[in-house]
């Protein structure tokens, strides 16, 4: 009989192990991370763009895991209409993860983020789900080196 530690032929299931693997990942790098009832929250260094990245991922009710990357930096209002333009040139060039300007309009301040999602329906093994969470890293870390050294941001 297979222990909770070992998978399924074909992986775990995204929608009830997502915490699971998204912990086993922070922990296998070091990284310490935070849960609350909805979220599990990774800061990541990311010297590069003199700043850390803190990845939150969560569900959404439509059946998604959701990744917001975000630099834990806000926007100033003389920034917002670059950050904009800053988005929509990413996502014309590049679209993965794609940029956002988020919470404009709201009480909070405004901030650029980007976002990944994978449906909930699917199932991954540990060591493809590192894979993948790996190169959101890095992704993320693109796309906030190119904010702060193409746009200033």
């Amino acid at each position: 009989m297979p222990t909770p530690d070992q998978s399924r032929q074909n992986g775990l299931a995204l929608s009830s192990d997502w915490r699971r693997l998204v912990g086993k990942w922070a922990s296998g790098h070091h990284r310490p991370f935070e849960a609350d009832t909805a979220s599990l929250t990774v800061d990541v260094a990311h010297p590069a763009a003199q700043r850390d990245i803190t990845l939150t991922f969560t569900t959404t009710s439509n059946g998604l895991l959701l990744l917001l990357a975000t630099d834990d930096r806000y926007l100033a209002d003389d920034q917002i209409a670059l950050a904009a333009a800053a988005a929509n040139a990413w996502n014309v060039e590049r679209l993965v993860p794609m940029l956002s300007v988020c919470n404009l309009g709201g009480t909070a301040r405004p901030y650029l983020a980007g976002v990944r999602t994978m449906p909930l329906a699917c199932e991954m093994t540990q060591p493809a789900f590192q894979t993948m969470a790996d190169q959101w890293v890095e992704d993320a870390r693109a796309l906030f080196t190119w904010c702060h050294k193409e746009c200033g941001l």
